[in-house]
């Protein structure tokens, strides 16, 4: 994938660096740890060298390891050619101020006046600090710049003990600004419309029917979108066993089959791409108990209804150039009957997955055929489900010429 150089500062969130390290690496990229000499205080160079097997890189003036000819002070340069995104995290006053101001005292300052490539600086300080009139005016400055992106902290207990904001950004946040830094922007302009999770069909306040769906397939899908370029990712989130993260993505709770049809079908026109990867029930209970249900000992027999059919709807009152894509999880070998779900129901394409223990819900995999009402047919073999989610979307921009 791409080649990430973390710069790590001297703030107390330095002790993440460690968690940043191996969740890039998860999504395949190698990363080159760089610490200021205040990150020292926070975070072993060691700890950083054994995680991503490469010397940590500290000295201006050092040319060890940095792709630069023995006695050459240019490893600057070397590093601005040799990665595809720097990632400053986390992001001191101190170091916010140097940048902005075009200072090139150390390596990390000197790298990012050699660089145009993608530039990510996310601050992390005490909020009285982050809301100073300089450091926001530092961050504006910054901004300017078309190669830099600002990813804003987030709330919580500092190191102080206040609840405030200036907390680093959330471990997802970095990795899909990372992601998306580095992708192909495929979906550039594109609005995408995504359901995800299991609905809940309640009989009664505390007793309900529904499904085995973790919406861990939705959430890669919209992770795929946002690092794809997406303008706006707009989730009609189910229940879920996954959190997807906050700022990236648009969410609303739609915890029922009904309750998602009414969400779909107010904001539906306003979406370029409608990708139904929820497992909605197919029936819903005929009458809801309005207290909880007592037992008695004795049988009981519920009467079930069919629950909204959410995406033949979508096919019937969709607008001119919007994409359909559903999802379809039937047994081993029976494409045909996805085909012919997809021909019934009007989509456009449907992602048929077999229910095996390695492609079934709440697997980390997946396996998908994508079919089109064109004829098309396009195998995914197995993979990680953040694996598939990208391959699935870059196949489809590519087809459909987003």
């Amino acid at each position: 994938m791409a080649e990430v150089l973390l710069v790590v500062t001297g703030s107390i969130a330095a002790y993440k660096a460690p968690q940043i390290v191996r969740a890039l690496q998860k999504r395949g990229h190698a990363v080159t740890a760089l610490l200021t000499r205040a990150a020292e205080s926070f975070v072993a160079p060691l700890t950083l060298e054994v995680l991503t097997r490469r010397p940590v890189l500290r000295d201006l003036w050092s040319t060890a390891e940095a792709g630069s000819a023995p006695g050459e002070w240019t490893q600057h340069i070397a590093l601005a050619q040799r990665v595809d995104a720097i990632l400053f995290a986390p992001a001191t006053a101190h170091t916010i101020a140097r940048l902005a101001q075009g200072l090139c005292d150390d390596l990390s300052s000197a790298v990012f006046l050699a660089t145009r490539k993608p530039v990510l600086i996310a601050p992390a300080m005490e909020g009285q600090m982050y809301r100073h009139p300089f450091v926001q005016a530092n961050l504006r400055r910054l901004a300017t710049l078309p190669h830099v992106q600002i990813i804003p902290p987030g709330k919580g207990f500092l190191a102080s003990g206040a609840h405030d904001i200036g907390r680093l950004a959330a471990l997802s946040r970095l990795v899909a600004a990372v992601e998306r830094a580095v992708s192909p922007p495929l979906l550039a302009g594109k609005k995408i419309l995504l359901t995800a999770g299991a609905t809940r069909e309640y009989w009664d306040p505390v007793r309900f029917l529904s499904n085995g769906s973790t919406g861990q397939m939705a959430l890669a899908l919209a992770e795929a979108a946002y690092a794809l370029g997406a303008a706006e990712v707009h989730v009609l989130a189910a229940h879920t066993e996954v959190c997807f993260p906050r700022g990236l993505f648009r969410l609303t709770s739609t915890p029922t089959a009904e309750a998602l049809l009414q969400a779909f079908q107010a904001v539906y026109q306003r979406y370029d791409w409608l990708i139904f990867a929820a497992a909605v029930s197919d029936f819903t209970f005929a009458q809801r108990q309005p207290k909880k249900h007592k037992k008695t000992g004795e049988n009981l027999t519920l009467s079930l209804v069919p629950a909204p059919d959410i995406l033949a709807w979508a096919a019937a009152h969709r607008r001119p150039g919007q994409l359909l894509v559903g999802f379809a999880l039937e047994e081993e070998g029976a494409e045909s009957t996805a085909r012919e779900k997809l021909l019934r129901k009007g989509a456009d394409w449907l992602a048929y997955n077999p229910i095996t223990p390695q492609t079934g819900m709440a697997s980390p995999t997946n396996a998908i055929t994508l079919l089109s009402r064109w004829g098309h047919r396009y195998e995914l073999p197995l993979a990680s489900k953040p694996v598939i989610a990208r391959q699935l979307l870059t196949y489809l921009a590519q087809s459909t010429g987003a």
